[in-house]
């Protein structure tokens, strides 16, 4: 029970339908459909886009060749493989390889602490410095174990160890400092005015290759002190007291640093790029000790806004840099993308410098300020997909409604793109016509979320857009027939009902057209910002006219994340998304699952539908989520799900298209999965296990179960049971040794009288 504060807890917790000694169909991530734009292909299409990328590289495949791992604090590890060869890289998508990372929390590093060549991880964690040991499986692919929490135990102002710590949402560093072959870490005072060093000691010691021993070594590393101003102070002293004005008055100081280490004349000292959460660019220190022979690391000279002598950062906001060989000549280059979470620059938002550097010549070069995201479909924010023949060639083409992307003023700019369906038989690919379609942009709408249907019953399908407000446009269908191209035009701005009044949701209005009564004519249905479905119901007796009047505001008592209360952002999409010919609704959410509910193919509108799945086919556009114990709500808050499914290569299987709230897309594939029961699940799951990632043991907790005995059951990624026992409920909980399991993913199952439950835990060995 003592690592109850350290739970990471999986959010793809999943409710799957029961189909006894069947073949497990589910979807799972896919690149293999092809996007092209402006004549080249964007071979990122599916990576999800970017908003505050965080870089590091390693070896994620055991193939000999560097690899970029890219981090977005609330959101995922995403790993791309370098296809290319040494020195010219060719990153590819590849997500299987994000699943083996550890949740992480604030920031992730990867650097070998062991000198085993196997790069480790290091994220915050409950305390600052969380440190994981990396290994590869017998798969040849990356994974961790969890090693130690940082404290040092040499303060004497302090009783017993503390805490190596580091600012939340700051981005500390993880580097050889005094190039004594170990790793050392540095992060910012909780004040935000100087910077700690925390000295490795395992060589001073002679300690084994595997450990890690650190001490507090430096108050006011590199003697330099920052306040509310972009000039630093440099070359001043600390005492054990925090550092002094030479008045005696202490600064004001705030918190909120990235501090980037990286040797920027390639002397064997370490210079500083620093992030401020007060400016949109970076102030550049130099470090004096090489050439100067001194025995302490100093900055002496600054630049407040880098590069003044070249291509400027302005990078709203709060700037973080990265020293990684991204171009993988030997020499790292910087990445530079904003660490501010929210109002962000989100599309320009990746800053590529090239190292062109010699000894003692500087030279670092920008090269781009949307590296990676030129490759990628990325709508800026919150992206909102849907297919739908547009050309009318009988193939789902693709159209993408977003937020926006950020302008200079902090406002977001709403656009839809439309990519056309540009399929052969046995290769499937997309072309981007437009980023702008129909130049919405100039409606300056805030949040475009787009459906198509006969919502007029005229025998056209007409186009319906959500915004984040609330409202909804309406564009009427005015072509000829409806076999062929569209013809929207803008008939009400504000879409009223029957009594004129504008139809509002509770905010992030995400609309779909479908005859939920089965009456004949397709009725209007709307997912909002709590979770809840809006049903307004056609009534038009005239085609063309347009009659809607709202019937509920919680349609079916479907609800997106039905335990918070707020940011649930509910997506509904209604259709076939399977072979089985059945018709099911699901609804992205603001926690990135997504749910399954079944009970309104008879058309009764008065029913409460029933929640097959909470996380189905256990797609989360979270992936690697840490959980902070007791607020969960905040975690939650606006990570987005949206959905779209088809039959996109019209060679009669599915995929399902998942945008999430980096603007980006992700693309599944339905496919098999093996043989085994997977039974019905009636709630949210109620059980725990810990250690996650664990090695030889779990820990499962268990609560509210009124039965005398549980059974629980691992059962791995293929649907297989592995183990399983019978437990009396009253323990509470139990211990299970998983010795004898491989590195992969599982499903810890615990079934009752009266439910079957669910978690998801990793082992790592």
């Amino acid at each position: 029970m003592r690592k109850l504060t350290r739970l990471y807890l999986l959010l793809c917790t999943t409710l799957l339908a029961a189909e006894a000694k069947a073949e497990i169909k589910l979807y799972q991530r896919d690149t293999s459909v092809k996007v092209f734009a402006y004549g080249k292909e964007q071979t990122l299409a599916w990576s999800g886009g970017f908003n505050n990328p965080q870089f590091s590289m390693a070896d994620v495949n055991d193939d000999g060749l560097k690899d970029l791992v890219v981090f977005e604090p609330w959101n995922s590890v995403r790993t791309f493989i370098n296809k290319g060869t040494t020195g010219n890289p060719n990153y590819r998508y590849a997500p299987e390889y994000g699943n083996n990372f550890p949740a992480c929390y604030s920031y992730c590093i990867l650097a070998d602490y062991n000198c085993d060549g196997i790069s480790d991880l290091v994220h915050r964690g409950n305390f600052g410095f969380a440190v994981y040991t990396g290994y590869f499986n017998t798969g040849h692919q990356l994974c961790f174990r969890f090693f130690k929490d940082l404290f040092y135990s040499n303060d004497p102002r302090t009783h017993g160890p503390s805490n190596a710590y580091s600012n939340p949402g700051d981005i500390p560093a993880a580097v050889d400092l005094d190039n004594d072959g170990d790793l050392d870490f540095v992060s910012f005072d909780i004040t935000g005015g100087t910077v700690n060093m925390y000295k490795n000691m395992r060589v001073e010691r002679g300690l084994p290759c595997d450990s890690l021993l650190i001490e507090l070594k430096d108050r006011c590393w590199g003697k330099v002190y920052q306040g509310f101003y972009r000039t630093h102070i440099l070359d001043r002293s600390c005492d054990n007291s925090g550092l002094k004005e030479s008045g005696g008055a202490e600064k004001p100081t705030h918190s909120g640093n990235t501090p980037c280490l990286f040797d920027w004349d390639m002397d064997g000292d370490y210079d500083v790029l620093d992030g401020s959460v007060s400016f949109n660019e970076m102030t550049f220190m130099k470090n004096g000790r090489i050439e100067n022979s001194w025995p302490v690391d100093s900055m002496v000279s600054q630049d407040t806004m880098w590069q003044s002598g070249g291509k400027r950062i302005e990078l709203s906001t709060w700037p973080a840099a990265f020293n990684v060989d991204v171009d993988q000549d030997g020499k790292k280059d910087l990445l530079i993308g904003p660490n501010g979470l929210g109002n962000s620059e989100n599309y320009n938002c990746i800053w590529y410098y090239k190292n062109l550097s010699t000894t003692g010549s500087t030279n670092w070069q920008f090269q781009s300020d949307s590296f990676l995201v030129d490759k990628s479909i990325d709508l800026g924010s919150s992206a909102n997909p849907v297919l739908f023949d547009y050309n009318k060639d009988g193939k789902l083409d693709l159209f993408i409604g977003s937020d926006g992307y950020r302008q200079p003023t902090g406002l977001l700019s709403s656009k839809m793109s439309y990519y056309k369906n540009t399929s052969i038989p046995g290769s499937m690919s997309f072309e981007l016509v437009t980023k702008d379609f129909m130049g919405l942009s100039t409606r300056s709408f805030v949040g475009i979320a787009p459906t198509f249907g006969d919502i007029d019953f005229d025998g056209k399908k007409d186009m319906i857009i959500g915004h984040s407000d609330g409202t909804i446009s309406y564009y009427k269908n005015i072509a000829t027939a409806d076999s062929v191209t569209p013809d929207w035009q803008l008939m009400q701005l504000n879409l009223l009902d029957v009594n004129g009044d504008i139809i509002t949701v509770d905010g992030t209005a995400m609309p779909f057209i479908y005859d939920i009564d089965k009456d004949g004519k397709k009725d209007l249905l709307i997912g909002d910002y709590f979770g809840n479905i809006n049903y307004y119901q056609n009534i038009s007796a005239t085609p063309g006219a347009i009659r809607l009047k709202l019937i509920t505001t919680h349609l079916g008592n479907a609800k997106a994340d039905p335990k918070i209360n707020g940011g649930n952002n509910a997506a509904p999409f209604i259709g076939v998304i399977d072979s089985t010919g059945v018709e099911y609704l699901m609804m992205g959410s603001g926690s990135g699952l997504i749910y399954r509910y079944t009970g309104f193919q008879g058309g009764d509108t008065a029913a409460t539908y029933a929640m097959i799945d909470s996380a189905y086919s256990f797609i989360d556009t979270v992936h690697s989520l840490y959980l902070n114990p007791g607020s969960p709500q905040g975690i939650y808050s606006n990570l987005r799900s949206t959905l779209a499914v088809g039959d996109i290569g019209n060679d009669g299987s599915y995929e399902m298209l998942v945008g999430n709230n980096k603007g980006g897309i992700e693309l599944y594939k339905w496919k098999v999965r093996n043989t085994v029961n997977v039974p019905t699940v009636q709630e949210e799951p109620r059980i725990t296990v810990f250690p996650n990632p664990a090695d030889d043991k779990i820990n499962i907790v268990w609560s509210d179960v009124l039965q005398s005995d549980v059974q629980i059951s691992i059962i791995n990624m293929q649907g297989q049971q592995l183990l399983s026992g019978v437990y009396p409920s009253a323990y509470y909980q139990t211990t299970i040794s998983i010795a004898s399991l491989p590195s992969g993913m599982y499903i810890c199952q615990l079934l009752t009288g009266t439910g079957r439950y669910f978690t998801k835990f990793t082992v790592m060995k």
